[in-house]
């Protein structure tokens, strides 16, 4: 299995959605690093003695709220087929729970967190550990590196790789990690292991990835003078939380800039690995209910003139008045999907109908007048699924 490209994969419906729908040959060319999160909140919990909601904080300190169990349970038989795969544990608050924050103490040399990834590995035995850095605030230095290296040895006991992933921007002291660990990253690699540093960009805004390449090579720089025994993954991605941060409302392009980055970065550094989000932005909108519904948007990923994704959305039209209410009459959301999958499809050279690829199968149909949903989470999935099969390609993986 190539390890070249490593999808993050934050356990939502969407990501779920678009990777059980990738054909199963490409799922074989990946490396997910599947971040846990908190899943679905619960019905009928978290509430005051009132019935009115708990604010978020309170949630999260509350046990058995979110969906935790079953979001990582269905994700791991997901990724069954997959032969390798790293878990991690989230550090957006957002996507934080009473049991992620629980997986997440150091204390016993992060023993829940090593207990819970070996418990991972004995079911599914594709699971394989991210070592994490979190220490509590009354934590002196004796016992910060003590847990560090307790937590370590017990995953290098137990398994033949390991992945320590940082983000870059919040944590710009992660070489004193690497510094601490130098020589037991080499006993274990001298013993046939394998140590990845994943640097996570997270989000980069479109066309300044060359100002991130610049720093990303100098940390490169730097963490190869520390040890030379680690492979490194440059992970980003760019989609926006919303296009019209970057880009007019309806219609516009951006490059896929993790795209750029990478090729920015293996010319100082030819060995590295590629790392993506699948087109996700990192800051989901769980928590937003729509009430007053949405515009009708579809994303296409093309490779015509280097990757870059481009969209259609429209806005609703006015049919006419409801007498009853004096309010809008709206067109259907199908009639506009329509209209959107035909300008994406229309909009040659830069759309091309992939091999394999049920997102493209899914926007030709739309087109042809058969919309498969009315929800903007199915039409994420279908961008993720081409996001996926574009990078691919650009990386010479794709088995179609």
């Amino acid at each position: 299995m190539s390890e070249n490209y490593f999808l993050l994969f934050k356990t939502a419906d969407a990501e779920k959605r678009a990777w059980r729908n990738l054909a199963s040959e490409r799922k074989e060319a990946l490396f997910p690093i599947v971040e846990l999160t908190r899943g679905k909140k619960k019905p009928k919990v978290g509430k005051d003695k009132d019935g009115k909601q708990l604010p978020a904080d309170q949630l999260r300190a509350l046990a058995g709220i979110y969906g935790f169990e079953s979001n990582y349970r269905s994700t791991m038989e997901l990724m069954s087929p997959c032969s390798e795969l790293f878990v991690d544990i989230t550090r957006e608050p957002s996507l934080s729970c009473y049991e992620t924050d629980q997986l997440g103490r150091s204390d016993a040399g992060y023993s829940a967190w090593v207990d819970f990834v070996v418990g991972l590995h004995g079911t599914w035995e594709n699971v394989l550990p991210t070592l994490i850095i979190n220490p509590s605030e009354d934590e002196d230095e004796a016992t910060y590196v003590k847990n560090v290296e307790d937590q370590f040895d017990a995953f290098a006991a137990k398994f033949t790789k390991m992945a320590y992933r940082v983000s870059i921007l919040e944590d710009p002291d992660f070489i004193y990690d690497i510094a601490l660990l130098k020589e037991r990253i080499q006993a274990f690699t001298d013993e046939g292991g394998t140590f990845f540093v994943v640097l996570d960009h997270e989000y980069i805004r479109p066309r300044n990835g060359h100002i991130h390449s610049k720093r990303t090579s100098a940390i490169i720089t730097s963490l190869v003078g520390v040890t030379d025994n680690v492979k490194i993954v440059c992970l980003a991605t760019s989609f926006p939380k919303s296009v019209t941060d970057i880009g007019e409302e309806d219609f516009d392009s951006f490059p896929v800039e993790e795209a750029y980055l990478y090729d920015m970065v293996k010319k100082d550094h030819p060995h590295i690995q590629y790392g993506d989000y699948g087109s996700i932005n990192p800051i989901r909108n769980d928590e937003i209910i729509i009430t007053q519904g949405w515009r009708p948007r579809i994303d296409y990923v093309s490779s015509y003139e280097g990757l870059s994704v481009y969209y259609y959305r429209e806005k609703r039209l006015v049919l006419g008045k409801n007498p009853a209410t004096n309010k809008n009459i709206l067109a259907p959301y199908p009639r506009h999907y329509t209209s959107v999958a035909s300008k994406v499809r229309n909009r040659f050279p830069y759309y091309q109908v992939l091999n394999h690829s049920w997102g493209c199968q899914e926007i030709e149909d739309a087109a042809n007048g058969s919309v498969p949903s009315n929800s903007p989470s199915h039409w994420i999935s279908v961008r993720m699924e081409i996001h996926i099969i574009r990078i691919l390609q650009h990386l010479g993986l794709d088995v179609f």
